[in-house]
């Protein structure tokens, strides 16, 4: 092979690989924006459609479930955000030099105490939302709560679902 067909080779290999990087390049930029979270099945209604298609409430149970929704909204809010914000300020301590253990394990006992508060306010909405269902619903409904509790949690990783077969 001469001089000049192997420089012909490395030049349409270089454009045959520019060409691909650009449209990778393109097709990430345009299509490959974030998912919506509805399409992740958060969608706002979620529970409100579960309550009414899989458990069976009536209309009146649906009133009573969005009073109770709005109630526990107002209650919770604030205590993700002091969730949130004890975790940013304890993971703010990590270019901190010559911190006491001590204060190290304050401030983690401080986090766990909050997001104990705000397990104890869901684990107490989520009875208040069965106490609203009918003996005949209760089944169902705790099928769906597992479902929920499972997004919640999130969900097992690898070795988890290796043990549940």
């Amino acid at each position: 092979m001469n001089q000049t067909t192997k420089t012909k080779s490395l030049v349409t290999i270089i454009l045959f690989l520019l060409i691909t990087n650009i449209v990778m390049l393109v097709f990430f930029i345009l299509l490959g924006k974030p998912a919506d979270r509805r399409s992740r099945n958060h969608e706002t209604n979620g529970m409100y459609t579960s309550l009414q298609n899989e458990v069976g409430f009536s209309k009146d149970q649906l009133d009573k479930y969005q009073l109770l929704r709005k109630e526990q909204m107002e209650k919770v809010k604030p205590l993700f955000n002091e969730v949130r914000n004890a975790k940013k300020d304890f993971y703010g301590l990590i270019d901190s030099s010559n911190l006491p253990d001590s204060l190290i394990k304050a401030d983690a006992d401080a986090i766990a105490q909050k997001q104990r508060t705000l397990d104890m306010q869901m684990f107490n909405y989520f009875k208040n939302i069965r106490n609203i269902c009918t003996p005949e619903q209760t089944q169902k409904f705790d099928s769906v709560i597992k479902k929920v509790v499972t997004r919640m949690v999130g969900r097992p990783g690898k070795d988890n679902r290796e043990n549940k077969k």
